[in-house]
């Protein structure tokens, strides 16, 4: 319950959003760049600049929403764009060509969660990293155009951009993993639905038969193990026909429900497990010997019989009867010690009913 109450908490940090953000991030540095460059009097990094700020901030405002795909596949271009115009005219040395490993993030959730396409996503980085390489390769073989004139700035370039390359890339992967944390915790929640509609029974709210079968063949397993007995107790409401003929089956659902509530409370006090085993029946496993689940039964008898139920100006009243048979070294056939606690049970209804019978 807590960890339901810390995810609604949580404010989801959409991927989408953090793409946005990061976007707005690279026009705010093209226009650092752009500053520096008109300084230095670079003509062409001037103009892929401004391009490069209006496509962004086009980018940030409007466009990613609409076509994340196509919003990734131009930011690619305009990314290993810049890394081999920089490369061109200024040189390796400045440290533009880190940029594109920021993208590996924003490759790699568009190619898995909206093309559903791994393999896209795996030849896009193999492209940018032989980009990568090819322009490192270019830049050795040369000297860039205006590679003197960024000398003297060239370390504190260097730094600034792997700095911001690095906060770029984390970011970018915080997103990621944030949303596919998301989407984990989307299908938990999903599969938690899907297994309480497969295990609850929608009347009474506790387990039906097909979860208590499958518990009981973990309790089979575990006492190969640790050789400890547990009990089965097959519970059964006395005249439930009578009931539902003279009262109607909305009188009878209620009578099921308060005594599922009944067998729920007596779950939380003692080591047993509960389910609605069909129609008017419910079993109970319990971790006890045969005698201890007795005495339990016989407690839970009593609440049963305390209840009443005003139903059209009536108080109406209903017991139980019980029938228990214990899984052991002697009897450790489960259908078997089933098929005894069910006959237990049919010698109560055949004798005075509002019994325990082991």
């Amino acid at each position: 319950m807590e960890n339901k109450l810390k995810k609604k908490k949580r404010i989801k940090f959409t991927f989408i959003n953090t793409f946005r953000i990061a976007i707005s991030g690279a026009a705010t540095l093209h226009l650092l760049f752009l500053i520096i460059f008109i300084i230095k009097g670079v003509t062409p990094l001037i103009i892929f600049n401004i391009c490069s700020v209006i496509l962004f901030i086009f980018f940030s405002a409007y466009y990613i929403k609409r076509n994340p795909v196509l919003s990734t596949i131009i930011s690619c271009i305009e990314v290993l764009s810049q890394t081999l115009v920089c490369t061109y005219y200024i040189g390796w040395d400045s440290g533009f060509y880190v940029y594109p490993l920021c993208m590996v993030p924003i490759i790699y959730f568009v190619s898995i969660s909206i093309l559903k396409k791994d393999s896209y996503g795996h030849i896009a980085v193999l492209i940018t990293f032989l980009i990568y390489q090819l322009s490192k390769i270019f830049a050795d073989s040369r000297i860039a155009e205006y590679q003197e004139a960024f000398l003297p700035i060239n370390e504190m370039l260097y730094k600034f951009n792997t700095l911001n390359a690095s906060f770029i890339f984390a970011f970018l992967m915080y997103g990621f993993l944030s949303e596919m944390r998301d989407t984990q915790e989307a299908l938990e929640d999903r599969n938690e639905v899907l297994n309480n509609i497969a295990n609850i029974d929608m009347l009474t709210g506790i387990y039906n038969r097909r979860y208590m079968t499958n518990k009981l063949m973990q309790e089979v397993e575990k006492f190969k193990k640790d050789k400890k007995a547990f009990s089965i107790a097959i519970c059964d409401i006395d005249d439930f026909k009578k009931i539902n003929d003279t009262y109607g089956h909305d009188c009878g659902d209620i009578f099921l429900k308060e005594i599922a509530n009944i067998l729920k409370t007596a779950k939380n006090e003692y080591d047993i497990e509960i389910c609605r085993w069909g129609g008017e029946e419910f079993l109970i496993l319990s971790k006890n010997n045969v005698y201890d689940t007795k005495e339990i039964c016989e407690i839970i008898l009593k609440e049963v019989r305390n209840y009443s139920l005003i139903y059209n100006g009536k108080v109406l009243k209903a017991t139980m009867t019980i029938g228990i048979s214990e899984f052991d070294m002697n009897n450790n056939n489960i259908e078997k010690v089933l098929k005894i606690a069910d006959v237990n049970l049919y010698k109560g209804k055949a004798g005075n009913k509002d019994c325990i019978v082991i």
